[in-house]
């Protein structure tokens, strides 16, 4: 796939046959993970956490579903998660680490929609988990690092066919 082929057929994939990614196609999203442009080139506040542990994905949709009184897998059954983490400046995160870290996950999507797989960014549930020492504690961060967002990435039966670019979508104002 070219490049504007791969951007018009990526999407939020909701469904996923349980298969595992390859070690290659893992090493590939993460190396595309590792070009993203990071705010003030900070990559050493950055860490990417790979789990595939069924009963981690388990209790990390357990705790956002006890959180939010709302059924169903919030990770949608992936097989794997790629969570970002930051160790920000100050208390909490700020936009710019918000903002690195959500270059990262896009570019793990971009990834995963060109090897055919599917993939979702995750958001809310993570929020979720990070208000939760103890599942916090089972991502094995260094210190001081605080989940951010997440990716999750399977083999998916779900079409991705080309998008119509709807260029009204965005408004737009051009200032000469």
């Amino acid at each position: 796939m070219d490049y504007f082929e791969v951007i018009q057929r990526r999407k939020s994939s909701r469904q996923y046959t349980g298969e595992a990614v390859s070690k290659e196609a893992l090493e590939m999203i993460l190396d595309t993970a590792m070009t993203s442009p990071v705010a003030h080139a900070r990559y050493e506040d950055m860490h990417l956490t790979v789990i595939t542990d069924k009963a981690l994905l388990q209790a990390i949709s357990e705790n956002a579903r006890k959180q939010t009184g709302r059924e169903g897998d919030p990770l949608y059954g992936a097989p794997l998660m790629v969570l970002v983490s930051v160790r920000p400046l100050s208390d909490t995160p700020q936009n710019n680490e918000y903002s690195s870290a959500a270059i990262i996950a896009h570019n793990m999507t971009l990834t995963a929609t060109a090897l055919g797989l599917g993939s979702c960014d995750i958001w809310g549930t993570i929020v979720l988990a990070s208000q939760n020492p103890e599942l916090v504690a089972r991502f094995g961060l260094p210190e001081r690092f605080v989940p951010t967002c997440a990716v999750i990435i399977g083999a998916t039966d779900e079409p991705m066919p080309l998008r119509e670019i709807d260029k009204k979508k965005i408004a737009t104002n051009y200032i000469d």
